[in-house]
C-alpha cells in the first residue's frame, strides 16, 4: 500500500489517505488526477499500464489501485 501512497504524493495529492473510499464517485480525484496517476504509475514501475486497466473501478480506493497494480505490473 505504501507504493500507492507514494504515487499519490508524487502527483501532489498529500490530502488522500489509504482510508479514503469512492475516490472517483465522490469527485475526490477527477480525470486529470487519474491521468497524472497513470503517468506516475508508469514512471514508478518503469512499465506502461495496459489500457484495459484504466477504468474508474480500478481507481476507486487504495485497495483497488493496489490490486490493479499487482495484476498490471507483474
Amino acid at each position: 500500500m505504501q507504493a500507492v501512497k507514494t504515487i499519490f504524493e508524487n502527483i501532489g495529492r498529500y490530502d488522500i489517505d489509504e482510508n479514503a473510499k469512492n475516490l472517483v464517485d465522490e469527485d475526490i480525484i477527477d480525470s486529470v488526477d487519474m491521468m497524472k496517476l497513470i503517468v506516475e504509475i508508469e514512471k514508478f514501475f518503469n512499465k506502461s499500464l495496459d489500457a484495459k486497466f484504466i477504468t474508474p473501478d480500478n481507481f476507486k480506493d487504495f485497495q483497488s489501485i493496489q490490486q490493479m497494480l499487482e495484476q498490471a505490473m507483474n
